[in-house]
C-alpha cells in the first residue's frame, strides 16, 4: 500500500491496521480513522479492497467519508460481480465471522478453566 501511495505521490499521514474481522465494530484503528475523517485531518483513505474497511454497507462508510470531503480509494478494483457471487461472498463472510466467535469462545473458556485450576 505504501508503494502504491508513493507511486501516486500521495502524502501519507497515517497507516492504520486492525487485525480483526471487517464485520466487527470494536476496531481501535477504525475508530481512529473516523476521528481523522470527522476532524477533517485527511482527504483520502486508501484501502487495498473494499472489504478491508467493512464487509457490509460500504456505501454507508463512503457517504460518511464523502460528507467530510474524504475520498475512499480502493487499489484493487475488481470486475463487477453478479448478484449471486456477491451473495455467496456475503454468506461466506457471515460463516467466517460466526466460526471466529465460536473458536474465540472456546479459547476463552479454556483460558478461564486453566486460570481457575491454577488458583486451586
Amino acid at each position: 500500500m505504501l508503494e502504491y501511495c508513493v507511486k501516486k505521490e500521495y502524502k501519507v499521514n497515517s497507516v492504520l491496521v486492525d487485525v480483526c474481522s471487517g464485520m466487527k465494530a470494536k476496531r481501535p484503528r477504525l475508530k481512529q480513522l473516523f476521528k481523522l475523517v470527522s476532524e477533517h485531518k485527511i482527504k483520502r483513505v486508501v484501502v487495498e479492497y473494499k472489504d478491508r474497511l467493512t464487509r457490509f454497507c460500504f456505501e454507508v462508510f463512503e457517504a460518511f467519508f464523502n460528507s467530510h470531503g474524504v475520498e475512499i480509494e480502493c487499489v484493487e478494483e475488481v470486475f463487477p460481480k453478479s448478484f449471486e457471487n456477491e451473495l455467496v461472498e456475503d454468506m461466506l463472510s457471515l460463516l467466517s465471522s460466526f466460526s471466529s466467535k465460536i473458536y474465540g469462545k472456546r479459547s476463552a473458556d479454556r483460558r478461564r478453566k486453566k486460570k481457575e485450576e491454577e488458583q486451586k
